[in-house]
């Protein structure tokens, strides 16, 4: 029994590649959760607030990691 060689896939030409791209605003979530996340520390340990006050700024942090590049196709 032999196999079948399949054709390549269609590659698009050079300037019609995805390229990635900065997220301004996936940068700015990030940098916004890293900051409250330092501020918060500080008043969790310093003032003896509770450890939930932290959350917020790590869902901030992580999602604004995550969306920090993004794919962007070029207009013809």
């Amino acid at each position: 029994m032999t196999m079948t060689h399949s054709p390549r896939p269609h590659r698009p030409a050079p300037e019609q590649r995805p390229q990635r791209r900065l997220d301004v605003a996936g940068l700015a979530l990030l940098l916004i959760g890293l900051t409250f996340g330092v501020l918060s520390y500080l008043a969790i340990s310093d003032r003896g607030l509770s450890a939930l006050l932290i959350v917020p700024s790590v869902v901030a942090a992580t999602t604004g990691a995550l969306h920090i590049t993004k794919l962007e196709v070029p207009r013809r």
